[in-house]
């Protein structure tokens, strides 16, 4: 058997298993934070080899930071769903669109 088709019979594997699992799990910030600590305490465990001890303790970083970001794009995404605010205070007016004036901005003392 070639190289190229091993090649191709492995990778046509991997489409089969990746369609019978198409979903990833997400995971909150919260989770993330747990399985970084539990890492963690892998990681000090003294009874496990140095080089295992290493890849616990990257793998927690690695939780640690994931977590961070989806911390970071769950603010943005809650900013972003937050109103505007009206950049026109200073001059008293106030944003109306469906009122059908011209320039769609009254005037907020009338």
């Amino acid at each position: 058997m070639s190289y190229a088709k091993s090649l191709s019979m492995r990778v046509d594997a991997v489409a089969a298993r990746s369609q019978r699992h198409p979903a990833r799990i997400s995971l909150r910030a919260e989770q993330r934070y747990l399985i970084a600590a539990a890492y963690e305490k892998a990681a000090a465990d003294l009874s496990l080899p140095g080089h295992t001890r290493a890849a616990f303790a990257r793998k927690a970083d690695w939780f640690r930071l994931l977590a961070r970001v989806g911390e970071i794009a769950n603010e943005a995404n809650q900013k972003a769903h937050e109103p505007s605010p009206n950049p026109f205070w200073f001059w008293g007016l106030q944003a109306h669109g469906d009122e059908g004036w011209q320039g769609d901005f009254y005037r907020t003392t009338h």
